[in-house]
């Protein structure tokens, strides 16, 4: 039940995702015909994708989705049925972010996939092995951004969730560059340059940092949503 009501509430923004990174990846296809177009390019264009896919099913966490595409503040009606079923905010969060971090792993092998297969530049350049390391490092790298939305969801109203996770993936892509920052910490890095697309190597130093701030993002989270009154 749970993960029946989590995919009824986050299917139409997963749709809406597709249909905008079909219009993103014909926009970057079209450039082609004016000039050579780079893996890149390529690369950034596909992070950039991923990002808005982990910042749109970042909401999946407590508070219940709503079916309007425009961003309120205040909670959901139906988010104190939501928290009135009989199991435990743990189950319940868990079921969520399971169910939202599937859709980002599904929908960002799709869109590798149908970079691989857009793109005669990225095949002659890369192998179908270096493809799959890159996409597993895309899904790893994107679910730390993911969670990070998770936890804003936890303590923001929609609209705030929105606009707060647009401000802490613009600070992670730019500190970076700005400051002394450690390499295994560059999570936009091992998504563009740093990443087997470009790099020819796997992340592997970036990608476990990821997968630990992941677990410590939703252990933050579920302290929050243990303790807040909805």
């Amino acid at each position: 039940m749970l993960l029946y009501k989590g995919w009824l509430e986050t299917r139409l923004r997963l749709l809406i995702w597709v249909l905008m990174a079909a219009f993103i990846l014909w926009s970057v296809n079209s450039l082609a015909a004016r000039g050579p177009l780079t893996t890149i390019v390529i690369a950034a264009n596909v992070g950039f994708v991923v990002a808005i896919l982990a910042g749109t099913l970042g909401g999946a966490g407590i508070v219940t989705q709503r079916s309007s595409l425009r961003p309120a503040t205040g909670f959901h009606g139906s988010t104190v049925f939501t928290l009135s079923l009989p199991v435990t905010r743990l189950r319940l969060l868990a079921v969520r972010v399971s169910l939202s971090s599937i859709e980002l792993c599904a929908g960002t092998a799709a869109l590798c996939a149908a970079t691989w297969l857009l793109f005669p530049v990225l095949r002659s350049a890369v192998t179908p092995k270096e493809m799959l390391e890159y996409t597993l490092t895309m899904a790893v790298c994107g679910t730390a951004l993911h969670f990070l939305t998770v936890l804003l969801s936890t303590f923001l109203d929609d609209v705030w969730r929105i606009y707060g996770s647009i401000l802490v993936y613009a600070a992670i892509w730019w500190l970076p560059g700005q400051i002394p920052w450690p390499r295994f910490a560059d999570i936009f890095g091992a998504m563009g340059k740093g990443s087997p697309l470009i790099a020819h190597s796997m992340p592997w130093n970036a990608m476990v940092f990821s997968l630990v701030l992941t677990g410590g993002l939703f252990l933050a989270a579920l302290h929050i949503v243990r303790r807040r009154e909805y």
